[in-house]
């Protein structure tokens, strides 16, 4: 009985594991977003451990005044490294330093191979941005390469 009872625990367990486990490869792979037939995002995002890691590209980028995009630039062709990372069961979240700023992004799941990537603005740089007539830049959908 012992034996039965251990069995349905490792059973149990492993089913438990799997959704979490594919929402992680899901999550991990090269990551693009395209406006106008420009490259303008490169996300690349690795599992190791349990702990994503990776490499963020972003070119530069102008939105009308719905917060939609309106122009952009071509990515960089070298990614920066990406840290404090932090995940749940379908967003990562994560930073990137950018001169002398840091950037805070978050990634989340959608649909058909395709993500959103959202920056994650402070309280202060949206009151500057909104003061210059610029509103908080909608998501950019990225798409699974």
């Amino acid at each position: 009985m012992n034996t039965l009872t251990i069995v349905v625990a490792v059973v149990v367990a492993s089913v438990a594991a799997s959704p979490g486990q594919s929402r992680v490869a899901l999550l991990t792979g090269r990551w693009t977003a395209q406006f106008d037939g420009r490259t303008f995002v490169r996300l690349e995002l690795k599992a190791v451990d349990g702990t994503f890691t990776g490499g963020l590209s972003l070119g530069n980028v102008e939105v009308d005044k719905q917060g939609a995009l309106r122009r952009v630039g071509d990515a960089p062709r070298e990614l920066k490294p990406i840290f404090d990372v932090t995940h749940g069961d379908s967003t990562v979240t994560f930073s990137r330093k950018d001169v002398d700023e840091t950037d805070r992004f978050e990634l989340r799941l959608l649909p058909a191979g395709q993500a959103q990537l959202k920056m994650l603005l402070t309280e202060g740089t949206l009151k500057e941005l909104a003061a210059s007539g610029i509103p908080d830049p909608k998501p950019f959908v990225l798409t699974k390469q």
